[in-house]
């Protein structure tokens, strides 16, 4: 999912744009080596190495969203003091989120060594990929040692600055708004938009079972950000990666989004990412898969209403729209 999505190009700064950029990070200091970085769907990543010194480095531009750059250093800023439920990261170096440099909000991170889930995915046996669902699904369990009052987007100390309402309640507002208001009807057709209105009508009150209860939320919890290294004895996540769409929520909207598009996974990868879920002391309700499934709709259909045109996007989650109704009818 998501390897081959369409989105906007890159962008590359001069040298000496980037010497100004990390100025105030590390004054006095040139670079001595940098390379634009393949991964994220919409922001810039560049790694930079700095003359004389040897760990890398990432100098984020954040293009997407400009306030996701205040949003992640207030996160990173939290976590730190809030260890409970140790979540590995990439430390945090220096944030620009007014900007004072350059055209763009952005922030620079030390680089962390590993390899990319989605690409182990091409290379791992279903066996090893199994032991790394359980790994991740003990790391996702961490995010829920971080409750929070209310569901909503956050602000300055993570104070909630938006409230989003009850899952119960957004989840089906939010999909029969795209579906019969937007673009996603036009684009998953009558006869499909109504089979998923359908189910997502009928099943949504199952959701009470998770309203009230909020905790940290990554949001975008994804083999493209969560980087893995070799560990004694198997793989384990180095950092998660990526935080600018972290929201207080239901924990589920990360259980369904690491298991979307279930079909194609290994056999046995969504149970043993349950099991290290539990296993780090998450909770998951008895009808946990169905209802990660309905929350994940969300995103879903979020990405068919962009009115930018992107084939493979729209296909591909065209394809886990109808996994999702086949799943809940």
């Amino acid at each position: 999912m998501e390897e081959g999505w369409e989105r906007p190009p890159r962008l590359e700064p001069s040298l000496a744009e980037l010497c100004q950029l990390i100025e105030p990070a590390f004054p006095g200091s040139t670079i001595h080596e940098h390379s634009v970085l393949p991964t994220g769907l919409a922001n810039t990543n560049i790694r930079f190495r700095l003359e004389g010194h040897q760990p890398a480095y990432v100098l984020r531009l954040h293009t997407r969203e400009p306030e996701a750059a205040a949003r992640e250093r207030e996160l990173m800023s939290y976590l730190e003091t809030n260890p409970r439920g140790a979540i590995p990261v990439a430390p945090l170096v220096y944030s620009d989120s007014a900007p004072q440099r350059g055209k763009h909000p952005y922030s620079i991170w030390r680089f962390v060594e590993g390899t990319l889930l989605q690409d182990l995915f091409k290379t791992l046996s279903d066996s090893e990929l199994l032991d790394i669902a359980g790994s991740c699904g003990k790391v996702a369990a961490a995010f829920a040692t971080h409750p929070f009052p209310v569901c909503g987007e956050f602000g300055q100390r993570l104070t909630i600055v938006k409230e989003y309402g009850a899952p119960s309640q957004f989840v089906p507002e939010a999909v029969h708004k795209a579906l019969f208001g937007g673009l996603a009807g036009k684009r998953l057709g009558p006869k499909l938009s109504d089979a998923l209105w359908t189910v997502v009508e009928r099943t949504a009150p199952l959701l009470r079972e998770v309203d009230g209860r909020y905790t940290l939320v990554h949001a975008d919890y994804k083999r493209s950000n969560l980087l893995l290294c070799r560990g004694k004895a198997a793989w384990e996540v180095a950092a998660v990666l990526d935080w600018e769409f972290a929201f207080a929520g239901p924990p589920l909207i990360d259980v369904g989004l690491f298991l979307r598009a279930g079909e194609a996974l290994p056999t046995g990868f969504r149970d043993a990412f349950a099991v290290g879920y539990r296993s780090a002391g998450g909770e998951l309700p008895s009808d946990w898969l169905h209802l990660s499934r309905l929350i994940d709709l969300v995103s879903q259909v979020t990405f068919l209403s962009d009115p930018r045109d992107r084939p493979r996007l729209i296909a591909e989650t065209t394809h886990v729209v109808e996994e999702t109704v086949r799943m809940l009818t």
